[in-house]
């Protein structure tokens, strides 16, 4: 029996076409764990909801998407390597997907939500409904190959 490399990482392009999205945010006293992970007294959580359908791979198991992006304000610190920058998981017809997104960056994402069209997500692939979120590419226009 051949062994795995484990130094091999397998990867899964997904492609969706984006046709919604809304928007929350919230404001809050932090609670004590979350003052010593941040610094301040005040915890902020604004996300972005995508919606749309997967394109590619065609006939995929999951044809229904929502993407969260959300704000962490520990993603780009020196704090810690993380592992990824986000997760999905699949539920009935739908692909749920979760995505960090530094703070300076969040403000355009706003300003451009309503002309996203396109997304792209590099990821592992799902094992047990599960899989981990390594890239993703937003788009305000459709690729020739679509």
């Amino acid at each position: 029996m051949a062994n795995r490399s484990r130094t091999t990482v397998e990867r899964i392009i997904l492609q969706a076409r984006i046709w919604g999205w809304d928007m929350s945010w919230s404001f809050s006293m932090a609670t004590p764990t979350d003052t010593r992970q941040i610094g301040h007294h005040y915890s902020e959580h604004t996300a972005i909801k995508l919606y749309g359908s997967i394109r590619y791979p065609e006939a995929f198991k999951y044809p229904a998407l929502e993407c969260y992006l959300y704000v962490d304000p520990l993603l780009l610190s020196d704090k810690s390597v993380p592992r990824c920058i986000g997760s999905m998981q699949a539920t009935g017809k739908k692909l749920i997907v979760y995505v960090a997104v530094h703070n300076d960056r969040f403000n355009s994402l706003v300003i451009a939500a309503s002309r996203l069209v396109a997304l792209e997500i590099n990821a592992e692939p799902l094992r047990y409904r599960k899989a981990k979120v390594m890239g993703i590419h937003l788009s305000t226009e459709l690729e020739s190959d679509w």
